[in-house]
């Protein structure tokens, strides 16, 4: 890396996940539970703080375009029954839920989902459907919004973390119902997916017209603490043909990353998403047995890894960070390696010890 040529903050992550070579290390955005900003700012974090990350990448790279992906219109949110304790609620993706007032956020019972059968699926189609120029997806600033992304630093994704990827556009839409319409109703699961693929495919070109495409962002959360809620031959035969459809319109658009969020295990769909041509993935989760190291040492440059650090070892202290990042330290050693925690920073972490940990981390990553 020595002696090289300093490189955007744009190219070197392009640059990482493609396994070229770099000026230094990316030193990756971290994401927070608003509990714990409570904390921090009640133990000395100043007001307005900001971090020196490189680029933040799940609320500035993630929402840059400014597009709605989602339904048009959005559900109205609606108060559908309150008892004082509870509220049952419509959210604005259609979903019927129970939310517990001193609890808001954290604890929701899922009683509905807007899709059941084929008949409820064809009367919401249209709020999803992409249509020509997408005047109505598009923000009003869009040209102006665009020459300043293009003239930017950060990089810029399409995809966000609602109604971006394909197991979970499922199951947003059906629920529980998916497990069952897999095996009940194929067919309507592969309709579902195919119009999710025109439609992303259709944004996806709309938008390249104008802005400079780093890469794709697909959210999922298919896996648990020991497995993926289906099984590779259920992802062979439902996801793959999508994945590698949009991947190869995105190629097409100049897009470089192809970047999954997926919690829990991997282990048994990882070789699935890199067959698609995904080449990022995150935030493997050290508590469902991933091991970054291992990961690393199986699929070398194929596979760039984003996350890994195990959150525990921030809320234990100094002497767990040090040895945390001595660990995973191999990992990145051998390139394609995005080091940052692997989860929200939950709320058991101090203020000072986050800031002990951020400064190892830039001390690994070589950013002065």
């Amino acid at each position: 890396m020595s002696g090289m040529t300093q490189l955007s903050s744009r190219e070197r992550l392009v640059r990482v996940c493609l396994n070229q070579a770099v000026d230094r290390g990316v030193f990756f955005s971290e994401h927070y539970w608003s509990q714990t900003w409570e904390r921090w700012s009640g133990e000395g974090m100043p007001a307005g703080y900001r971090f020196d990350y490189d680029f933040d990448f799940h609320s500035t790279c993630l929402a840059a375009l400014g597009i709605n992906i989602g339904f048009q219109p959005a559900f109205d949110v609606e108060v559908l029954q309150d008892d004082g304790a509870t509220q049952v609620v419509r959210d604005q993706y259609g979903v019927v839920k129970r939310v517990f007032r001193d609890r808001p956020g954290q604890l929701q019972q899922f009683l509905e989902h807007p899709v059941s059968d084929r008949a409820s699926w064809e009367r919401l189609a249209p709020r999803l459907a992409a249509r020509g120029d997408m005047p109505d997806r598009l923000p009003p600033d869009w040209a102006a919004r665009a020459a300043r992304l293009n003239a930017s630093d950060q990089p810029v994704f399409f995809g966000g973390t609602h109604l971006c990827g394909f197991f979970s556009f499922l199951r947003e839409l059906t629920g529980e119902k998916v497990y069952y319409l897999l095996h009940d109703d194929p067919g309507l699961m592969h309709e579902m997916l195919a119009f999710q693929t025109d439609r992303l495919i259709t944004m996806l070109r709309r938008v390249s017209r104008e802005a400079q495409l780093d890469g794709q962002f697909i959210w999922e959360d298919m896996c648990f603490k020991t497995g993926p809620l289906i099984g590779p031959r259920a992802f062979r035969d439902f996801l793959l043909e999508p994945y590698c459809r949009l991947i190869e319109a995105a190629k097409s658009c100049g897009v470089r990353v192809f970047y999954v969020d997926s919690d829990g295990n991997l282990d048994a769909l990882l070789p699935l998403w890199l067959e698609a041509g995904v080449n990022a993935i995150e935030p493997f989760e050290v508590a469902a047995g991933m091991d970054v190291v291992a990961v690393k040492r199986r699929y070398g440059g194929r596979l760039t890894i984003v996350g890994g650090i195990d959150k525990r070892a921030l809320a234990a202290g100094p002497r767990a960070i040090d040895a945390e990042i001595a660990r995973v330290r191999p990992a990145y050693e051998l390139g394609g390696y995005l080091p940052c925690v692997d989860h929200s920073v939950p709320p058991d972490v101090s203020w000072d010890n986050f800031r002990y940990y951020l400064d190892r981390k830039r001390e690994l990553v070589g950013k002065a």
